[in-house]
């Protein structure tokens, strides 16, 4: 089994219920964050009460970080589901299968630092200084992210998608149609193509 080193006052179990409300509702870190606090529905969830503290998102984007670098995101899902088997939510409907951007931290890396990282290669600075290197994401990448343009002054709106630049990762999900629970969850970068997991069923 993939082994997820943890050091945090966050218990784990409580971690994945919080990635569970993210995915399940497609929220961003930040947006996750502000609903748990927002929500008593999401505090009874998580098992939290009013004067707990609650995750920040840096934390809910490492927990995920972790997850994903120890490849236990399918090993946790594949347990998730069969519990819910065993619960009676077999899936007998269809699957709403979606994907979602997540933004990575800013970086701020040098030209020198891009370019070791395009070709794969860890910069030296950062093999020298085992710290940095732990605070620092070589997993996200660069996509596209298509918004519909806004209504211009004269009234006119124009007949293109505004593409934005996006660094980080998509959160592919498979949902079930009757009872609205994950069945399947897959992290890619953000570059990774939607027609793959469609591929995969997922």
């Amino acid at each position: 089994a993939p082994h997820v080193v943890w050091h945090h006052p966050f218990d784990p179990v409580l971690m994945f219920k919080i990635l569970i409300i993210h995915t399940l509702n497609n929220l961003s870190d930040e947006r996750t964050e502000y609903l748990i606090n927002d929500r008593l529905s999401f505090m009874r969830f998580l098992g939290l009460r009013l004067s707990e503290r609650v995750p920040d998102a840096k934390t809910v984007w490492l927990f995920r970080e972790r997850l994903t670098q120890a490849g236990a995101i399918d090993v946790l899902f594949n347990r998730f589901d069969a519990t819910l088997r065993n619960a009676g939510y077999l899936p007998m409907s269809d699957q709403i299968l979606d994907a979602t951007l997540v933004a990575a931290p800013k970086q701020r890396n040098t030209n020198e630092e891009k370019a070791d990282l395009r070709e794969g290669r860890i910069p030296q600075d950062w093999q020298d200084k085992p710290s940095k290197l732990s605070h620092k994401d070589r997993h996200a990448r660069w996509t596209l992210k298509f918004t519909k343009a806004k209504r211009q002054d004269d009234g006119t709106i124009s007949s293109t998608d505004l593409a934005i630049p996006f660094f980080g990762y998509k959160s592919h999900v498979s949902i079930d149609r009757k009872f609205r629970l994950i069945r399947k969850w897959k992290t890619t970068d953000a570059a990774a193509s939607d027609g793959a997991r469609l591929r995969e069923g997922l």
